[in-house]
């Protein structure tokens, strides 16, 4: 989702920091549709166990985003409406 959504945004043209951001959201978005399921079922197990494992990986992914950042053209700075 991370890396799928931070493609989409840079070849959409957005700004790295939109794009950052739209990134981030559509990663942390897979723990909404999870607890959509209720607190008594399994899926609800995935909720509180998933965080355990998801923020180590938004961590790590904070660094792949400040490694991209580089990729990013200064002089294309655009942000949408």
């Amino acid at each position: 989702m991370f890396s799928g959504t931070f493609l989409l945004g840079k070849g959409l043209g957005l700004a790295y920091d939109r794009t950052t951001t739209l990134a981030f959201t559509a990663a942390g978005n897979i723990e909404l549709a999870i607890a959509t399921f209720g607190g008594t079922s399994g899926q609800a197990l995935s909720g509180v166990v998933g965080p355990l494992i998801e923020v180590p990986v938004l961590i790590g992914l904070v660094y792949v985003a400040l490694a991209w950042r580089r990729k990013f053209a200064a002089g294309s700075v655009t942000t949408a409406p």
